[in-house]
């Protein structure tokens, strides 16, 4: 997955040290990408385009899955809810999956 810091920000991991500066996306693994949004969700936000097919995990419900129609400057994304099939605003945090648009 593709994040992007919103501040610089350096990470200690047992692999290794990683330095992360604003507005330079990098690409991490999935499962340590996903780690770093779950401890600094104020720091990083995941990389998201229009079209991108997404999965987030929400504290309400299991985990679901949709296309993204927006992206937003506050953090929050756009999508067909799955279940009520309504377009409902997400942050970004939640997000576990990006698969880039075809």
């Amino acid at each position: 997955m593709t994040l992007v810091a919103l501040r610089p920000l350096h990470i200690r991991w047992s692999s290794g040290d990683i330095h992360l500066k604003p507005g330079l996306p990098v690409e991490l693994p999935d499962r340590a990408a996903v780690r770093l949004l779950a401890k600094k969700p104020e720091a990083v936000r995941p990389v998201l385009q229009t079209g991108d097919w997404v999965e987030w995990l929400s504290d309400a419900l299991p985990r679901q899955q949709g296309t993204v129609l927006a992206v937003h400057l506050d953090g929050t994304f756009e999508v067909f809810h799955p279940l009520t099939e309504a377009k409902c605003r997400l942050p970004a945090r939640w997000v576990t999956t990006v698969c880039l648009k075809a």
